[in-house]
């Protein structure tokens, strides 16, 4: 079935798309003027809810009366003159603040309607739009931060990415022409530093038959990693086929129901060969098969904060923490990165920034200069690469504050389980399902929702592991719903511990969550941390330890496993003389452990007798168990 007829089941068009047929998206841009002169009453509702949104420019519920801006950094570098001025807007507009965004880009908060005209003006002087950052439009297109720079750069991709974007931006027949948002991700490096495979459009350096270009992949969302579409460009091919392929999406994207309007729902409809099929008719031309995909390697800059560069120079990591950075904080970097480097900054997906071109001589000078004397240019593991969408504070989509929880989290593992300084955890926050804080590309990934406390609805987050970057392009599982904030810290400390007392030498918490984390069920999982944080810990029980070389089995077995090391720890002998298959050898009874010491109470030690019981009469899975264990804590 061709693509078109697909697309034609989908006859009906939601509200939005109904709402952007009667109207010109251009007028609210040319009424801005007119806006700003009346006032935010003077602002029609689609105006303030939608067409505005097409040019970056956001009615925040969160800060009635006021804005925020979107600005479009592409790839994320900045010249010196380009940040100084969005510092400058910042501090004299924006209450001197700014978010960095993970799409690379920076946001104003806390604007004026009425200045918002002069803001524009002086962003055009040096370069600068917000057009098409909002609603259904291209969004910012990221790159390596260190392209044309690092070592493991091989085909620099700045030029392209100005290339790709001159299809659609600024121009008016593009403006909120798309089913729904289109991201677009570029990297010609061998290191993975700009969540390469999070988006709907991805090209990965590639090597096919002696040639590089790239690698194709498609339908990356919130819940899903972008699939290979088979496809292998040429440099010269790039244009030509993101060209197609967007016009395509337009053209048959689903129309319906804004919760399955992305291009990963079209994929997953049409399949992806349909999609491939319909994008080389409209270029009017065959691709060639995919060939090796060389994003391999693991980001470590963060880890190691100063990056030898390909000239010689260096490149200066800068963390700040959730992303929260300050108009003043800009000018000075701006001003740091023009005395002492080449003039140019990048922002990076971690939220965090990079002064580049500094030589050797100059490095010390511009690590003892500010704005380095507020944000450290290495930070603990946990702050390195940590990544935090705006909450309810700022976002009317946020469950939970988020920023600063996720700073409150970091904070109290470093001082509980310090990590050493080769290590590499990623942890990504989003305040909602929405995922903004891409949680699903984390090492550890958290969610925002409520949770009950007590009884009471409180702050909590669902608790995710096992996002891959590098190895599988993997999207993380969860492994803990609905946690209460207060206690969510416990349960990544045992985690975080884990990964210290077993890791390897410089050893990522993302490979080591691949060969110690996934030999464990979820269920397990799950039973280990709840036993240690909610039963051992409060009974002052010995913890369970997490093993390097656990068997993998079905949940059965791993009760059993489980429960024995549980009564042996907390009676100080193994319940049977001998095991086989997971069974015991002898047919004479464990003695009740509750006999065998008697501060156990009866109920646990019931549950515990039951997990290694002979497999009939022994749990199947985890839930069973755990279900009985809420039973004695209510």
């Amino acid at each position: 079935m061709k693509l078109a007829e697909i697309s034609a089941r989908h006859i009906k068009v939601n509200k939005i798309e109904k709402m952007k047929q009667s109207r010109d998206p251009m007028e609210a841009w040319r009424r801005l003027e007119e806006y700003a002169a009346g006032g935010v009453e003077s602002i029609p509702e689609e105006d303030r809810s939608y067409f505005l949104k097409s040019f970056g420019i956001y009615d925040r519920p969160a800060t009635p009366g006021l804005f925020m801006m979107r600005i479009r950094i592409p790839g994320g570098r900045l010249t010196s003159r380009q940040a100084r001025v969005l510092g400058e807007l910042s501090r004299d507009y924006g209450r001197d603040y700014m978010d960095l965004t993970t799409r690379a880009q920076i946001q104003l908060r806390y604007l004026r309607i009425e200045d918002i005209p002069t803001i524009i003006r002086k962003m055009e002087e040096v370069g600068i739009s917000s057009w098409q950052t909002g609603v259904d439009n291209f969004r910012n297109i990221v790159t390596d931060p260190l392209d044309g720079l690092a070592y493991d750069n091989i085909i620099r991709t700045s030029p392209l990415v100005k290339e790709l974007q001159s299809l659609w931006l600024h121009k008016e027949e593009w403006i909120a022409a798309l089913p729904r948002k289109f991201n677009t991700a570029i990297s010609g490096s061998m290191t993975n530093r700009c969540n390469l495979f999070a988006h709907d459009c991805c090209f990965a350096l590639a090597n096919r038959q002696g040639e590089y270009g790239f690698n194709v992949y498609l339908g990356g969302k919130v819940g899903a990693i972008a699939q290979s579409a088979g496809v292998f460009l040429r440099i010269d091919e790039l244009t030509e086929f993101y060209e197609a392929l967007i016009e395509t999406y337009r053209d048959y994207g689903f129309r319906d129901n804004r919760n399955k309007n992305r291009l990963h729902f079209l994929i997953k409809e049409a399949g992806m060969a349909t999609l491939i099929e319909a994008v080389q008719e409209r270029a009017g031309r065959a691709f060639d098969e995919a060939g090796e995909t060389l994003v391999k390697e693991p980001r470590l800059e963060e880890r190691d904060g100063r990056i030898r560069l390909r000239d010689g120079a260096w490149a200066l990591h800068m963390v700040v923490p959730s992303g929260i950075f300050s108009g003043t904080a800009m000018i000075e970097a701006a001003q740091n990165a023009e005395q002492y480097g080449s003039g140019t900054l990048n922002i990076s997906t971690t939220q965090n920034l990079y002064l580049l071109g500094i030589p050797e001589r100059r490095r010390e000078a511009a690590l003892s200069a500010k704005p380095f004397d507020r944000y450290r240019n290495l930070s603990s593991p946990y702050f390195n690469q940590m990544v935090a969408c705006a909450g309810i504070d700022l976002c009317p989509f946020g469950v939970i504050p988020n920023k600063s929880d996720a700073i409150e989290m970091s904070e109290y593992l470093e001082k509980e389980v310090p990590l050493p300084a080769d290590a590499s955890i990623r942890m990504h926050w989003s305040a909602c399902v929405k995922g903004c804080g891409v949680h699903e590309l984390g090492d550890v990934g958290f969610v925002g929702c409520k949770a009950k406390e007590e009884g009471k609805s409180v702050y909590g987050v669902h608790i995710q592991i096992g996002g891959k970057s590098t190895l599988s392009q993997e999207e993380a599982y969860t492994i803990l719903k609905s946690i209460p904030l207060s206690r969510a810290k416990k349960y990544v400390a045992q985690l975080a511990r884990a990964y210290k007392d077993l890791r390897r030498d410089r050893e990522s918490f993302e490979r080591f969550e691949s060969r110690v984390f996934r030999c464990y069920s979820k269920g397990a999982l799950e039973f280990i941390l709840r036993w240690n944080v909610e039963f051992a810990e409060p009974a002052g029980y010995e913890p369970l330890q997490f093993l390097s070389d656990w068997p993998a089995n079905p949940e059965h077995n791993e009760i059993f496993l489980l429960g024995e090391r549980i009564y042996k720890k907390l009676c100080g002998e193994r319940p049977y003389q001998g095991t086989h298959l997971y069974n015991p050898i002898e047919k004479t009874p464990a003695t009740p452990l509750h006999q065998k010491n008697p501060e156990i109470p009866k109920a646990l030690s019931q549950i515990i007798m039951k997990m290694i019981a002979p497999s009939p009469k022994r749990y199947e899975v985890f839930t069973e168990v755990l279900t009985e264990l809420g039973g004695l804590k209510g």
